[in-house]
C-alpha cells in the first residue's frame, strides 16, 4: 500500500497529513515556523519530527500491511527564494520527495490540474496563475520589498499615516486617533517598529479594516491603495481572460477581493478553492506518484 503525505510549512506554523491508497487519512499534525529562508536549521527540525510523526500516524491506520516508501509533497515558505530544496532533499531520508514553494500547493489545493488564479492574502501576499499546466507566480518577495496589499503591509501604513497625520502631511481621522491611543507618545511606536515582525504589523491590520467599515477615510484610503496593487496582479494575470476563475485565500484573501468587486472595479470570476494547500500537497504527492508509475 502507498502513503501520500503533504506537509504546508509557513513562517508562524506547518501542518501534515498522511493519506493511504484507499483514501483514509490520519489527523492532521501541527509543528512550529517551518521557513527554510529565516532559519533553515529550525525549520529542518520541525519538518523532521512532523513527517516521521504523520507517517507513524498512517501506519497505524493500516497495522500489518506492507507500506511502500511514502511520497511526500512539500510546499514551504521561503523555499523558492533560497535556493534552500537542494541541501532540504540531502537532509531527508526520503526518496519520493517533491519540495516546492508554498504558493504552489496552494494552487494546487485551489484548482488541481484546472486552470485559474489564487490570491492568497494573509501575513504576506503572494500570487500565482495555472494555465494549461504551466504557472506564473507574482509577488511573494517578503516584507521588506513587496507583500503590497498584505496585513503586514496594512499595519505598516496605518502606523505611517498617523505620523504623516502628526507632521500635518495627511488626513486624519478615527484610525489615526486609536493608533496614536495604542502608541502613546512618538518613542512607543519607534520602539515598536525597532522590534516588529511582519505578524506583529499584521495585528494591527483588523483595526483598519474595522474603522473602514465604519467609514474612515484614512483606513479607507489604505486598503483602497492595497486593493489597487491586489486588483492590477490579478489583471496581469489574466492577460483579457475575465473568466479565469480567481480563488482568494488566506485569513484576508476573501475579504479584500470582496472589497475589489463591491467597488465595480474588475471583471472577476470568483470561486470557491476546492480545497486547502495541505489538499493541495496530498495531491501533488498522488500525481507524483502515478508519474512515476507511468511506463518509460
Amino acid at each position: 500500500m502507498q502513503i501520500f503525505i503533504g506537509l504546508d510549512g509557513g513562517g508562524t506554523a506547518c501542518r501534515a497529513q498522511a493519506q493511504l491508497t484507499c483514501g483514509l487519512r490520519t489527523a492532521i499534525v501541527t509543528g512550529g515556523a517551518a521557513n527554510v529562508f529565516s532559519d533553515f536549521s529550525s525549520a529542518l527540525r520541525e519538518i523532521t519530527v512532523l513527517l516521521a510523526t504523520t507517517l507513524a500516524q498512517a501506519h497505524a491506520l493500516a497495522p500489518g500491511v506492507t507500506f511502500a516508501p511514502p511520497q511526500i509533497a512539500m510546499g514551504l515558505a521561503g523555499v523558492s527564494e533560497s535556493g534552500a530544496a537542494a541541501r532540504l532533499r540531502a537532509a531527508l531520508p526520503y526518496p519520493h520527495l517533491a519540495i516546492l514553494g508554498d504558493i504552489d500547493i496552494s494552487l494546487a489545493g485551489a484548482f488541481e490540474n484546472q486552470d485559474g488564479i489564487v490570491m492568497a492574502v494573509g501575513t504576506g501576499s503572494v500570487f500565482a496563475r495555472q494555465r494549461a499546466g504551466q504557472m506564473l507566480r507574482l509577488g511573494g518577495y517578503g516584507f521588506t520589498l513587496g507583500d503590497e496589499g498584505s496585513g503586514a503591509w496594512i499595519g505598516r501604513e496605518a502606523l505611517r499615516r498617523a505620523l504623516h497625520a502628526r507632521d500635518r502631511l495627511g488626513s486624519d481621522g478615527p484610525l489615526v486617533a486609536d493608533i496614536w491611543q495604542e502608541f502613546g507618545t512618538l518613542s512607543d511606536m519607534i520602539s515598536f517598529a525597532g522590534r516588529a515582525r511582519p505578524s506583529d504589523y499584521a495585528a494591527l491590520a483588523p483595526r483598519v479594516l474595522r474603522h473602514a467599515r465604519q467609514h474612515c477615510p484614512v483606513a479607507g484610503a489604505i486598503l483602497d491603495q492595497g486593493c489597487d496593487y491586489l486588483l492590477r496582479a490579478i489583471t496581469r494575470l489574466q492577460e483579457g481572460e475575465t473568466d479565469m476563475p480567481v480563488a482568494p485565500l488566506g485569513g484576508l484573501g476573501p475579504i479584500l477581493l470582496d472589497r475589489i468587486t463591491n467597488q465595480g472595479g474588475a471583471k472577476l470570476r470568483r470561486t470557491t478553492p476546492k480545497g486547502t494547500a495541505l489538499d493541495g500537497a496530498i495531491w501533488t504527492a498522488r500525481q507524483n506518484a502515478r508519474t512515476e508509475d507511468q511506463p518509460e
